[in-house]
């Protein structure tokens, strides 16, 4: 693998991106480092879409061939533990071939780092597996940042290892201001009117409409979820209009539990918590007495139909379950309790100093307890978005987390 001045480089670094909009952050965040002359940067990806974007930009981009192969007992395991796996999006079969293309692949190139987005995919779960160093990137934990994990994200990095199994003391770092920090945050999110929602770029709809449509290489649970969605798509407006019908007429008693839910395939849902959103509601609902109520609500992007018609069932025959209503940065403010699987929610928590309770595996019910440990992440763990557009000052110690140790 050559860099850009057509020299061997020091660093291999490789990028695995599922579509164009992961694309177009890792092309950005290449530019803004001042990383090129000793390291050499390609990308492997399924997207067609994607590939195309990345080879008209100049970049090395590797379209992994769609064919199928016998799985064998080390792909079925790492299958199974992928959101691919988990909503079928891939059957086992073309899951093996994949997993036989990046094999052959590495036979090929040299790779010395891993970049992906979250490290849920089955290509992040094989690269992982061979023992290449890897970086999952994440934009979920703070608005307006991304973070770096080891590893993956969450529950599943390394940062996990040390803050809650290791339990190691992780000092604030100094000169960071947390006060002021914290004030701009909030009053951030205090001007936020909505959530943006996920949408898929125009440019990749086509990859996502022959996935879809390619019964020889999804599931019949993949064709099953899409439909729940598409269903969902068009119900939503009617089903929040039954709740908001029922939260009118529904008066919150004395102590208040907010349990904001999460996507329902929420990877960190999926596999890191014995609970889902359902168990978590049984569990609130049994514990909670005459003069408490537990107010919830479906996350912006929860889009499956059956999931919410379960919870519209629920809420009409719960009298102490409230659908909340407005926007959850208010709930979380006003509530006595806050209860998350493993939710950002934890996160922000922890941010405005509000008790709560972790009903999964987080990183985050260590920051919610301990202040020095919630300023390390903050202050030394997260990077601003700006700095891919240089409207940020670039902090130079970001180029050694990216790289593996040795070549730092």
């Amino acid at each position: 693998m050559l860099n850009d001045k057509g020299m061997e480089a020091d660093v291999k670094v490789l990028i695995h991106v599922d579509g164009v909009a992961r694309a177009d952050f890792f092309m950005r965040l290449a530019k803004v480092l001042p990383i090129e002359d000793g390291c050499a940067i390609s990308f492997v990806t399924e997207s067609s879409a994607a590939a195309d974007m990345l080879q008209r930009s100049g970049h090395q981009a590797t379209l992994l061939p769609k064919r199928k192969a016998a799985p064998n007992d080390n792909i079925l395991a790492l299958y199974d533990h992928s959101l691919c796996g988990a909503l079928g999006t891939m059957n086992r079969r073309a899951a093996a071939g994949l997993y036989h293309e990046i094999h052959s692949y590495l036979d090929q190139e040299r790779v010395d780092v891993f970049w992906c987005w979250n490290g849920s995919k089955f290509i992040d779960r094989v690269f992982r597996d061979t023992g290449v160093p890897v970086k999952a990137f994440e934009m979920a934990n703070v608005p307006g940042y991304f973070v770096i994990e080891d590893d993956g994200v969450n529950a599943e990095s390394a940062t996990y290892h040390r803050l809650v199994e290791e339990n190691a003391p992780q000092p604030a770092p100094d000169g960071f201001d947390f006060e002021a920090w914290r004030a701009e945050y909030i009053a951030g999110k205090d001007q936020q009117k909505s959530i943006p929602q996920a949408k898929v770029p125009s440019t990749e709809l086509r990859d996502k409409v022959a996935t879809f449509l390619s019964v020889l290489r999804t599931t019949p649970r993949f064709l099953a979820f899409q439909m729940d969605r598409i269903l969902g798509y068009l119900m939503k407006p009617w089903v929040q209009k039954k709740l908001n019908s029922i939260a009118a007429t529904r008066a919150k008693r004395g102590r208040v539990v907010f349990f904001p839910q999460q996507v329902s395939s929420d990877t960190q849902l999926i596999f890191n918590s014995d609970y889902d959103n359902e168990a978590a509601l049984d569990l609130l609902l049994e514990e909670a007495d005459e003069t408490t109520s537990v107010l919830s609500n479906l996350h912006p992007a929860e889009h499956r139909l059956t999931k919410m018609l379960s919870f519209l069932r629920r809420c009409k025959r719960e009298p102490q379950l409230v659908p909340a209503t407005g926007g959850a940065w208010a709930l979380l403010k006003a509530a006595d309790e806050v209860v998350t699987i493993n939710s950002t929610v934890g996160l922000e928590a922890a941010i405005l100093g509000r008790p709560c309770r972790f009903l999964g595996r987080s990183l985050f019910v260590r920051l919610a307890k301990d202040a020095d440990a919630l300023k390390w992440f903050l202050g030394a763990h997260i990077v601003p978005m700006a700095v891919l557009d240089r409207a940020a000052p670039l902090d130079h110690s970001l180029v050694k987390r990216l790289l593996p140790d040795a070549s730092a």
